[in-house]
């Protein structure tokens, strides 16, 4: 691993930033001055217990409270959804905790708060082995599963991901569609500004006329940092991108043809990461030029039995994966699915997020999945208006016919939560309604 001291102090890591803006916050330049004085006046409101379930949905508010419940030695619980079952669980499961929410931090916006010089010049230190985040799996699949992270990881990760980019002195700003709740947004939220001179945007835009708005506003560049549902609604606007120096997404892979055009009517080269809560990001690719991922420095993937172990890097010991991969001599891959994902029909095997990418890629279509039916053939639902002869005619030129969707499904949407994730229990239901039609 990386070297990386067995605790770290928090103005030393902000003072390499010289005087550049940490972030903005309601239209204002926040410099590291400022944000560690918002995070210590947090700090010293906070209860005295365990664990903060960090539930702030501006970015700039989110991050103050995460590294204010670290600086008073608690961790941050980072729920996979804000419902109210969610939270009731985790308080239930979690009772030293308590709630942080936007109104909580309120009075940061006062620009007379200040706290006395002693207390901004002496020195915070962060202890890196203590574990400062516990996220949830999504629960998409199964049961949602508690992962640990600690500082040192979270430090490690990062500088590894502003190498590979190379973001260390570049002053984006970063507009993000993802919740800092998510690992994927907590990496490019937090630790990544944390250890480069990427700035921070405290909104977080849903709408593809409401991020436009924001990047056009963004001084001098901007990361946009997004899935792959947003970014297909942006790139099917008309409207005119500005500013956009780099693109990333993740949380699904993109096929070749949507990375093009979202790379052609944005105006900007997409990047692809791959990760998940408990491994980090761990490999990037630039989807429209290869379908091959390269992994991090340091990092390494291998073949064990069945399976395949990420080591090296960050991680603090190897971490099976649950997907499958072809590596070639080089050391680059290419991802084949999940194990769960593989299926077998008439003897010929595919994956379906294989057959999802070719599906979701054909023209004029918005949305779709594959999944298996009792007769042993696969089935699908599409959102599109094209007609089901011609979506079956084109798919054949890409897949085999035994894979073709019998029956093919019309639906309005699916449910898929805020990451673009499909709920599976819901997708249940949407299939059974689908069936008895």
């Amino acid at each position: 691993m990386l070297s990386v001291p067995s605790s770290v102090c928090l103005q030393s890591i902000l003072m390499q930033r010289d005087n550049t803006t940490f972030a903005i916050y309601q239209g204002n330049e926040i410099d590291w001055q400022q944000f560690l004085t918002h995070v210590l006046q947090t700090s010293q409101r906070l209860p005295a217990k365990a664990q903060a379930i960090n539930l702030c949905d501006n970015r700039y508010l989110f991050i103050v409270a995460f590294l204010a419940v670290v600086v008073r030695q608690q961790s941050n619980l980072l729920p996979a959804n804000k419902t109210s079952n969610t939270i009731a669980e985790l308080l239930a499961a979690f009772p030293d905790s308590y709630c942080l929410t936007d109104d909580d931090l309120d009075f940061i916006s006062n620009k007379d708060c200040a706290l006395p010089a002693g207390q901004i010049k002496s020195q915070v230190l962060i202890n890196t082995a203590r574990v400062v985040a516990t996220a949830f799996t999504s629960g998409s699949t199964g049961q949602p599963k508690r992962i640990d992270k600690t500082w040192r990881e979270l430090q490690h990760g990062a500088c590894l991901a502003v190498e590979r980019f190379k973001l260390s002195q570049q002053p984006w700003e970063i507009i993000s569609t993802v919740p800092p709740q998510h690992m994927y947004g907590l990496e490019t939220s937090l630790f990544w500004p944390l250890f480069s001179s990427l700035k921070i945007n405290g909104s977080r835009p849903f709408f593809p006329a409401d991020i436009c708005r924001q990047v056009k506003h963004c001084k001098p560049s901007c990361l946009l940092v997004s899935t792959p549902k947003h970014l297909q609604a942006c790139s099917q606007t008309a409207l005119m991108w500005h500013h956009l120096a780099m693109i990333l997404c993740s949380t699904a892979p993109l096929s070749c043809n949507n990375a093009e055009s979202i790379e052609k009517n944005l105006c900007s080269p997409l990047w692809e990461i791959i990760g998940s809560t408990e491994t980090l990001s761990y490999a990037s690719r630039r989807t429209a030029a290869t379908q091959q991922w390269q992994l991090y420095a340091t990092l390494n993937l291998t073949k064990t039995g069945a399976g395949f172990k990420l080591s090296g890097g960050h991680l603090q010991e190897p971490i099976t994966l649950d997907d499958q991969f072809e590596i070639d001599a080089d050391g680059y891959f290419t991802l084949q699915g999940r194990s769960s994902d593989l299926i077998k029909v008439a003897g010929k095997r595919a994956s379906l997020m294989d057959l999802n990418s070719i599906l979701i890629g054909l023209d004029d279509v918005s949305d779709a999945v594959f999944y298996p039916t009792e007769q042993e053939r696969l089935a699908a639902l599409v959102v599109s208006k094209r007609g089901k002869q011609e979506l079956l005619l084109a798919l054949k030129q890409y897949i085999d016919e035994v894979f073709l969707p019998r029956p093919l499904h019309f639906v309005n949407k699916l449910p898929r939560n805020e990451l673009g994730k499909i709920d599976k229990s819901e997708l249940k239901q949407l299939i059974k309604a689908c069936e008895h039609a």
